[in-house]
């Protein structure tokens, strides 16, 4: 049997310390990274420091990114519409045109004063009342649409025998006339009036025999 001299056997413990010393270590290495792993799934989500400028100010959220991450329409433009009436706007009826206040509606057939004026009502309106020089333009220009520039139409104006004194048929108890073609508002043998446009009268006023048959204008105020 041979025999180990003393060097060698101090190699042999060598080797094996270090065989173990190796396999500690691995076996220290893996409990290590294990330990890493394990460590950081356990970490806490990373906490957002408030933005001071901000403060008060909901932090996003990817639940309620449609809340606070899309801002608010803006508020609808004001209206232009003019709201005076509380949202009610003037029209007229089907078939008249608006002039200023009233609403007005040619019509073309011949008719006695009477007939004028029971048609009228039965559409709504009375025989048109003519206050001023301005309301005398807007009749001028329902005619000229209509396609009648010239002559004599009939107007809500009338008196009587025993009231000489001119009134509308409007029941408005408004005592304002246009210009009259003569000058003379009172003394006159008739007792209605018509409207007349020609070259040398632009819309004055002047008394007519009654049971004259002319086209006429109706007239329907409205009320503010």
């Amino acid at each position: 049997m041979q025999k180990l001299h003393f060097p060698n056997i101090f190699f042999i413990c060598y080797l094996r310390f270090n065989f173990y010393t190796m396999k500690m270590m691995t076996v220290f290495l893996h409990v290590c990274v294990m330990m890493t792993f394990t460590h950081s799934l356990s970490l806490p989500e990373e906490t957002t420091i408030p933005d001071v400028d901000n403060w008060g100010t909901p932090p996003p959220s990817t639940e309620d990114a449609d809340i606070w991450v899309t801002p608010p329409p803006p508020p609808p433009p004001p209206s232009t519409e003019d709201d005076s009436f509380g949202g009610w706007h003037p029209s007229c009826p089907d078939g008249w045109s608006m002039h200023s206040q009233q609403c007005l509606l040619f019509v073309p057939e011949n008719m006695t004063w009477d007939d004028a004026q029971n048609n009228c009502q039965s559409h709504g309106g009375q025989l048109v009342s003519v206050y001023n020089d301005l309301q005398a333009d807007e009749i001028h220009e329902e005619l000229k649409r209509a396609g009648h520039d010239h002559g004599a139409f009939w107007v809500g104006g009338h008196n009587s025998p025993g009231n000489p004194s001119w009134s509308w048929s409007d029941y408005m108890g408004i005592s304002a006339f246009a210009d009259f073609c003569n000058g003379d508002t009172v003394e006159d043998e008739h007792h209605c009036l018509q409207i007349t446009f020609t070259e040398e009268k632009s819309g004055c006023l002047e008394s007519m025999d009654c049971e004259t048959e002319l086209p006429s204008i109706c007239g329907y105020i409205m009320l503010f």
